[in-house]
């Protein structure tokens, strides 16, 4: 009898746990908006950030249910993803702290330090990369980078004066504009497409609020934060 009840306590448990839904640092705002709409719903998801490389082990482990990221990453990887819901685009951004104003590019090769998200592990390092080599700015500016972790962590450089400018997503420059010196959208066809999905894996559909994750991110009221975000 004690084992029986010991094994419905674990079932009760792991029925009752909640839906994990992991997106890169970039994203933090709209999850974190979506998941409060769903909290006033009585509905709470559970959400963590990291760089999508870092996600995307931590779900090969089955510790996730659902990844917003780049879709370009998502669907080369080896994951089991049952279905993807599309989020829009990003747009690639480039921001200075108070004080310094640029109106081009081209300004970069005057600045001393230029903060950029890891080129391997962010979408938007690996965005802000692809565009200094087509614009033919690697070469002057290589000196100048100050690699971070991701776009938080360059918005932080930026704000805290510790770097000139550094490259961000339309996200994070809507969430802090008027703490910026100025910005520059980067012409997107210098860099490749930054497609945001929301990625639910196989096994998602065995957490009670999966269903409902997934039918919010189709909502109207989850589009008008896409929208506000800089996601269209």
């Amino acid at each position: 009898m004690k084992k029986f009840l010991l094994l419905m306590a674990a079932i009760f448990a792991f029925g009752n746990e909640n839906l994990l839904v992991s997106a890169g640092g970039g994203y933090k705002k709209i999850v974190e908006a979506v998941a409060q709409n769903l909290k006033k719903d009585g509905v709470n998801i559970d959400t963590s950030f990291a760089n999508i490389t870092a996600i995307m082990a931590q779900a090969k482990e089955g510790k996730t249910d659902v990844i917003v990221g780049d879709e370009d990453f998502l669907k080369k990887s080896d994951l089991k993803i049952a279905e993807y819901v599309n989020l829009g685009s990003g747009a690639l951004v480039l921001a200075t702290k108070k004080g310094v104003k640029i109106e081009k590019v081209e300004e970069l090769k005057a600045l001393s330090k230029i903060a950029i998200p890891d080129a391997v592990k962010t979408v938007y390092g690996k965005r802000a990369n692809e565009f200094m080599q087509k614009a033919n700015l690697s070469g002057e500016l290589k000196d100048k980078i100050l690699a971070v972790a991701g776009v938080p962590q360059v918005v932080t450089y930026i704000l805290n004066g510790e770097v000139d400018t550094g490259f961000i997503n339309q996200t994070e420059l809507n969430a802090h504009k008027d703490e910026f010196g100025s910005f520059v959208l980067i012409d997107k066809s210098l860099y490749a497409p930054a497609n945001i999905v929301a990625a639910k894996l196989e096994g998602c559909d065995k957490k009670a609020d999966c269903e409902k994750f997934i039918n919010e991110l189709k909502s109207e009221r989850s589009k008008e934060i896409y929208t506000k975000f800089g996601i269209r």
